[in-house]
């Protein structure tokens, strides 16, 4: 089975984007699984090779790399240009809501919160946007199409709103949506499409060790998010869903 396009997923490791992994290579799609822990990227790329009957020339690379590094996007779109010849689809779906390593049940008040944890959180959720981002717009230039899909956030299940005890995440998830809509902007003559996707609570690892699910109640999976970025993925590139958000449909009251 030949793929037709090439995605690139950020934080294909877990969560969304490795849900968003799996229903890419159900589409034919090349897929590029990126994520910084080197077991859970082979863990999803186990995943995908249930998905094809070929173990030759297997549609499928793993890229232990870190969003937040400069060197490290640019040697993902280099390697994957080189691996496939191509990028058609970035899907940057990989952020953080607190500190890597902390057990705190709820992010830090903004009054206690270090320097050191709001720019972690800024450095992958915003900056790790930015950099995997311009990593693949010349190739895409080059091309002379392309598509961006930036997993966003609906921070509240109305839509996109501050919410207590995480500023940093709420800064950077609007920041996003600036960036996208300022790239998206300079980018369209050259036939690329950019934006962003904005899902409300996902029951994923990054949001059920915290008390969100508690404090908004409902949830969806980590599929019906994948499912969106594919449909979106598939549309004809004269067309574009502009701030598509993706709720649970028990938040609707």
């Amino acid at each position: 089975m030949i793929a037709k396009k090439v995605a690139i997923v950020t934080g294909g490791s877990s969560g969304i984007g490795r849900a968003t992994c799996i229903n890419l290579a159900k589409e034919e799609f090349h897929v590029v699984v990126v994520g910084t822990n080197p077991e859970r990227v082979q863990q999803t790329l186990n995943l995908l090779e249930k998905q094809t009957l070929s173990q030759l020339n297997p549609p499928y690379i793993g890229l232990t790399l870190d969003v937040s590094q400069e060197p490290d996007m640019q040697e993902m779109a280099n390697k994957t240009v080189e691996h496939f010849g191509r990028i058609d689809l970035l899907v940057a779906s990989a952020g953080v809501g607190k500190r890597s390593g902390s057990k705190r049940f709820m992010p830090e008040p903004t009054a206690s919160l270090s320097l050191l944890e709001w720019n972690e959180i800024i450095n992958i959720n915003l900056t790790g946007i930015f950099l995997s981002n311009r990593a693949v717009i010349p190739v895409m230039i080059a091309q002379g199409v392309g598509h961006i899909i930036n997993i966003c956030s609906s921070t509240t299940p109305r839509g996109l709103r501050g919410q207590p005890y995480a500023p940093a995440y709420c800064a950077s998830k609007f920041g996003v949506v600036g960036f996208t809509e300022s790239l998206a902007a300079e980018v369209s003559s050259y036939g690329i499409r950019v934006q962003a996707l904005f899902p409300g609570y996902v029951n994923t690892p990054m949001v059920s060790e915290t008390a969100l699910l508690q404090r908004y109640g409902g949830s969806m999976s980590a599929d019906d998010v994948a499912a969106t970025v594919v449909y979106l993925a598939k549309q004809p590139t004269e067309a574009i869903v502009v701030h598509p958000h993706l709720i649970p449909f028990t938040s609707i009251k």
